[in-house]
């Protein structure tokens, strides 16, 4: 039972045949509910986002999720329970298989700030929950009938008994938004009328508010705006021309972009870091800003990987040894805070806020063409042999053949009962990993992660591995579906990798490493498509080393802190022997490289559970990092964390033009980098005429 009531809305408008309050516009309908309410029915009668969003209620930040972006949309929640570390579903066996049922610990729930000025977000207002809550009876009935034809993994486990405690959560979370000021209505069936609820103390505690208001005056007026600006850095602090050191006090401090990089002491002298601005290399060797600033540690040993952190605009970053990214990348002494300046990203400025006792310091330093990486460029055209353009075909079949050979002996790779490497590869803790994943032809991408860091060096000196977890091919950008020239040089480039650091490249399969028919985007074949192009550029002869070059492809790489595989982890119980053996188990193979996490669009997608249970399977933490291509999350990002709120859950999406996300260890510590893309092939091609 709800301590409020409900009553019916009276001023209604009516969207696509459905009643909606007239107040709710149709951008901010975000539908929620129990298992079997109707959610995904409703959102398609609005024309919304077809796919099931998560939100974990109990992390930070979760109404800033990118899932939100698109509206109307269903959503799945992850809710706060008592007696339960993270949070879970109504429909995971921690919930509904605890006796007695927990309650939902509403202090958990993560709250949003309010807005306190006018050109605050105001994320109270900006979504309109609705909670779709059937009677428990309805929903049961419509599931038992649902469960006997199998589509819903929810379904396995079903009873009125649980049906209700589902539909008890959701009224008592709808109640807890209300009270806290989201926008909030409830309905039982999508014929049904929505209703609002009802808060006695609602009109006396707005007439007592009206009552208590101050004097509207000027200062009060601008007084939002000033902090609003502040936040961005503009009018914060006294601004400074940085000509020599600043030694920072309690003040904000203000300095003017001139694209000179900036070094920072924390404390006397206890940690230096470098800022400057973030460039992206074009076609003549040109830096073009790309508006963002990196911060690098100087004294990160050279030749070897070590990583950075972006300040994006109107945003800002807390520099201190309280984060756990930070002080991998860092290498923090004692000496630094846990939280010891603030700088932020203003529209003009950078403003920097030191929250220490112990001090820092600004100044400029003499940078090196940082955004020219010749040394880099120059030894990728010597392994490919000159400029990255496509191989002649009796070149390329050469290479492909001695490729095959290599494979066939393939390092860390346990032997399958055929005597052939297995479908596993164990990679020593020694090798820091390269990891990327769906590149789908755009071989700059590849290039720029290269070209980029020490990743190059690493791969010389034999201390890191390259992992490219499958669909390097296939080019997915509108118009191109079907080009397969960039799919042909970037398995070439892949190939002349291979053969030149044999035990340091692994190529994990995915399912474009194909030829099926199966394989297709837009209508357009691509796997066919494939197989007709290699076959009349490069002959028959060819088409059939990639054959065997996909047949000889692993499906999961592991290491002591970190596993990886194109698509997805397994919904049965595995065991190494399984994945070494993978091919006696070819439904776990297809399930590996095509399955996708679970939506409730996706029944048999997998879960939270499925994650644990294959970690478990390979020896290794509950909360080690879990790596999967496959399955972009939107149109414009190459990097997803924790997905559906499984923690230490990755998606990478390496194809974006402009942008390429990769994974990498630093200081014993999983991290994600992310790179603009340079013009390296025509950078490369540029080296010809030039003396090694």
């Amino acid at each position: 039972m709800l301590d409020l009531p409900t009553e019916p809305i009276a001023a209604l408008q009516n969207i696509k045949g459905i009643d909606f309050p007239s107040d709710v516009r149709y951008r901010q309908i975000l539908v929620t509910g129990p298992p079997g309410a109707g959610k995904s029915t409703l959102i398609t009668r609005l024309g919304g986002w077809s796919e099931e969003g998560y939100l974990d209620l109990g992390k930070k930040h979760w109404w800033r999720s990118e899932i939100l972006s698109v509206r109307p949309r269903e959503i799945h929640l992850g809710m706060p329970f008592q007696g339960l570390g993270d949070a879970v579903t109504v429909f995971d066996a921690e919930f509904y298989g605890r006796d007695p049922i927990p309650a939902i610990d509403f202090d958990r729930i993560q709250l949003p700030p309010r807005k306190r000025f006018f050109l605050n977000v105001d994320w109270y207002r900006r979504y309109a929950f609705e909670f779709l809550l059937p009677p428990a009876e309805v929903v049961f009935q419509r599931r038992a009938e649902r469960a006997q034809h199998s589509t819903h993994v929810v379904d396995k486990q079903l009873s009125r008994e649980i049906c209700t405690v589902q539909h008890e959560a959701f009224l008592r979370l709808a109640e807890h938004l209300h009270r806290k000021g989201f926008r909030v209505y409830l309905r039982e069936l999508i014929e049904n009328p929505p209703r609002r609820f009802v808060d006695p103390q609602a009109a006396g505690a707005a007439m007592n508010l009206i009552a208590k208001r101050r004097p509207v005056t000027v200062s009060r007026l601008l007084a939002p705006l000033k902090q609003f600006l502040a936040r961005l850095g503009v009018g914060t602090g006294h601004e400074i021309r940085l000509r020599s050191n600043y030694r920072l006090g309690d003040a904000k401090v203000r300095v003017s972009f001139d694209r000179v990089p900036i070094e920072i002491t924390l404390g006397r002298d206890d940690k230096k870091l470098h800022l400057y601005p973030e460039t992206r290399i074009d076609e003549r060797g040109k830096p073009n800003s790309t508006g963002n600033f990196v911060i690098v540690d100087p004294a990160a040993q050279p030749g070897r990987i070590n990583g950075f952190l972006r300040l994006t605009p109107k945003s800002w970053i807390s520099l201190g040894a309280g984060d756990r990214v930070q002080q991998a990348l860092f290498n923090y002494p004692d000496a630094v805070d846990d939280e010891h300046l603030v700088i932020i990203h203003g529209p003009e400025s950078l403003v920097f806020h030191n929250l220490s006792d112990a001090g820092a310091t600004i100044g400029r330093f003499a940078s090196d063409a940082r955004g020219m990486r010749e040394g880099s460029y120059r030894r990728l055209r010597e392994i490919f042999g000159g400029a990255i353009e496509q191989l002649p075909a009796d070149e390329a079949l050469a290479l492909i053949e001695e490729v095959n050979k290599v494979m066939r002996q393939e390092a860390y790779r346990p032997r399958s009962d055929w005597g052939l490497p297995g479908g596993l590869v164990m990679l020593p803790g020694r090798l820091t990993p390269i990891l990327v994943a769906d590149l789908h032809a755009q071989v700059d991408n590849l290039l720029t992660v290269l070209s980029q860091n020490a990743f190059l060096d690493a791969l010389e000196d034999g201390s890191a591995a390259l992992i490219i977890l499958g669909d390097a091919v296939h080019c997915e950008e509108d118009g191109k579906l079907g080009e397969m020239d960039s799919s042909m040089l970037m398995m070439d480039l892949i190939f002349r990798l291979k053969l030149r650091f044999p035990q340091q490249v692994f190529y994990i399969r995915g399912n474009h490493d194909s030829f099926t028919e199966d394989i297709a985007k837009d209508g357009v074949p691509q796997g066919l498509l494939w197989a007709r192009e290699l076959v009349a550029r490069r002959g028959q002869a060819y088409r059939e080393a990639m054959a065997e070059f996909y047949r000889l492809l692993p499906f999961v790489v592991a290491s002591t802190d970190f596993v990886a595989c194109h698509a997805a982890a397994p919904k049965e119980d595995v065991s190494k022997d399984m994945l070494v053996n993978i091919h006696r188990h070819p439904e776990l193979a297809i399930e590996m490289v095509n399955n996708r996490h679970f939506q409730p669009s996706r029944p048999n997608g997998y879960t939270r559970a499925d994650v644990k249970r294959f970690r478990r399977a390979l020896g290794l933490q509950k909360h080690t990092t879990f790596i999967v291509g496959h399955t972009p999350m939107d149109s414009d990002s190459t990097l997803w964390l924790n997905v559906n709120g499984i923690k230490s859950h990755h998606v990478l999406y390496s194809a974006r033009v402009g942008q390429v996300a990769m994974f990498t260890r630093i200081g014993g510590v999983m991290v994600p980098l992310i790179y603009p893309v340079d013009a390296v092939t025509s950078l490369i091609k540029q080296l010809k005429d030039k003396p090694a």
